[in-house]
């Protein structure tokens, strides 16, 4: 019979082996292939959520992510705001629950992808941050907005880029799923108070305001008309204001909320009869933009308030509108781009090219602007914009509407901060404290060498970024790139591409619980 002794000495051996081939396997991965990292704050809020807690209003409905305070001081609980009953709406104590407190999303980088190809603006990057690269603090992830070869300016919250070589800058446009990922509630249908009587502050009603009155009646979450002339719904900016105000900041408030254009306004219209013609208009930036669904044809218009007769329109015909059956509508405007999307399809755009200085007198809201450097009008606040739907034609249905900002880069000024790190003589100017912030005025625009980044943060009033980290820390101006406010390429990680286990609560067993429902891909 053939022996069955095992030989336990080389089975342990053998074990010891395979053990160290994968642990080595496992770190050559980590180390070059695909590593996991936490994030630590919001400045890359909602996007990406560092440490927080989750505030659900029981009026409203909504769940709220805000950030906690990293210095470690305890949340002020007065500063709370049940933001979709009113931005000014304090919480009634027994319609809040707050969660336990939330570690930040844990993502996963492709480290492989910037060897062998270039990475594109808007990834989200994960990078050593050249003013403080030692030690796991040192590991930073903003979005890449500048490419090697650009000059950046950022212009009322947009991006404006200049290639090498070229005179004139163009808008820097979101491609469609960045855009989707990107977008913060201002106001849902969906959630109206419960209760509007136990509210802190009188609810005065719906933002969207009846014009006339008479004409509009509530039914729970949506409005009916009469359809007896022209029926309006005008934005109420007052209680519900479109500007750059974050949510995720309450425990840690941003002043100085900057009025944001770039909106995107959505309804679902159900007509009860043939014939029913829609508009939404949005007047923003000294210019008037009109979206209609009319007799089976969706246009964008577009004109200066200045001289209505200079239009410029776009159209497609779409199919008519029939009684009784719902229509989604969405208007969109972003990047220069005005957008109608009609049952989730992108219907047609209008797209226009204004360069910085033309972008900076349409913001001002001053009919003299012409007259005022750039740099003046930089400093200038943009003026709030104002909307409205208008339905005519018969009476209407209209339900499940939202109303969205985009990311707005804010200006900012240098502090002592940014010279934590002295830098080189030629770049003193660059970095003296009150001069306005990297990329933020026509005095500090940012033109990046050939292997030089630019970097923001999706939070913008809350992220120490390449508008303000100011001079690279020694070790890296001597042996990797002296010059401030960009991220060399040597410091690039990789790309992060996905949220595989989502801002985990500690249960009580010390045990991180993820939230798996929001596991997602980084855009």
């Amino acid at each position: 019979m053939p022996d069955s002794h095992v030989d336990h000495a080389g089975t342990t051996i053998e074990t010891i082996q395979s053990l160290l081939v994968a642990f080595a396997c496992a770190m050559i991965f980590r180390g070059f292939v695909v590593e996991g990292f936490v994030i630590p704050t919001g400045s890359m809020a909602p996007t990406l959520m560092g440490q927080h807690v989750l505030i659900e209003s029981q009026q409203t409905g909504s769940v709220t992510p805000i950030g906690l305070d990293t210095m470690g001081r305890k949340p002020n609980a007065s500063l709370l705001r049940d933001h979709l009953a009113g931005r000014q709406q304090p919480f009634e104590k027994t319609s809040i629950k707050a969660s336990g407190s939330r570690m930040g999303d844990r993502i996963l980088v492709a480290k492989w992808l910037y060897p062998f190809m270039e990475p594109d603006r808007w990834d989200a990057i994960v990078f050593r941050n050249p003013a403080n690269p030692e030690g796991s603090s040192g590991t930073y992830i903003k979005r890449l907005i500048g490419l090697p070869g650009e000059t950046i300016w950022i212009v009322d919250g947009d991006i404006f880029v200049r290639n090498l070589g070229a005179e004139r800058f163009h808008v820097a446009r979101k491609p469609r799923d960045v855009r989707g990922a990107v977008w913060q509630q201002v106001w849902d249908s969906n959630k109206l108070p419960t209760a509007p009587g136990r509210l802190k502050r009188a609810w005065k009603g719906w933002p969207w305001r009846g014009a006339p009155q008479s004409a509009w009646k509530p039914m729970g979450a949506s409005l009916e008309s009469t359809g007896e002339g022209t029926d309006s719904l005008v934005w109420d900016d007052v209680r519900f204001p479109l500007d750059d105000w974050n949510s995720y900041n309450m425990f840690t408030p941003v002043s100085g909320d900057i009025a944001v254009s770039d909106l995107r306004v959505s309804a679902t219209v159900t007509p009860e009869s043939s014939g029913v013609k829609v508009m939404f208009e949005l007047k923003s930036r000294m210019h008037t933009f009109q979206y209609r669904l009319d007799d089976g044809v969706a246009s964008i218009e577009m004109w200066p308030d200045s001289d209505p007769g200079k239009v410029q329109r776009v159209d497609v015909k779409i199919g008519a509108m029939h009684p009784g059956q719902a229509v989604r509508i969405v208007a969109e405007q972003i990047d220069q781009t005005a957008r109608i999307l009609v049952d989730g399809d992108e219907a047609l755009e209008l797209a226009y090219d204004w360069s910085p200085r033309e972008r900076l007198e349409a913001a001002s809201g001053l009919q003299n602007a012409a007259s005022m450097s750039d740099g003046e009008l930089a400093r200038r606040m943009p003026a709030r914009p104002a909307m409205r739907w208008q339905f005519s034609g018969g009476p209407v249905k209209v339900s499940n509407m939202q109303v969205d900002r985009d990311l707005y880069y804010r200006s900012a000024i240098l502090t002592s901060m940014s010279r934590k790190h002295a830098p080189l003589p030629e770049f003193e100017e660059m970095v003296r404290p009150g001069s306005p912030a990297a990329g933020t005025h026509p005095d500090s625009l940012v033109t990046l060498g050939p292997d030089q980044f630019f970097v923001l943060g999706d939070n913008s009033g809350r992220s120490l970024d390449g508008r303000l980290w100011g001079a690279p820390d020694p070790i890296v101006a001597e042996q990797v790139d002296p010059m401030p406010f960009i991220v060399p390429r040597d410091l690039l990680i990789g790309k992060a591409f996905v949220v595989y286990f989502p801002a985990p609560l500690t249960s009580s067993t010390g045990i991180p619980i993820p939230d798996f429902g929001r596991l997602r891909f980084i855009h």
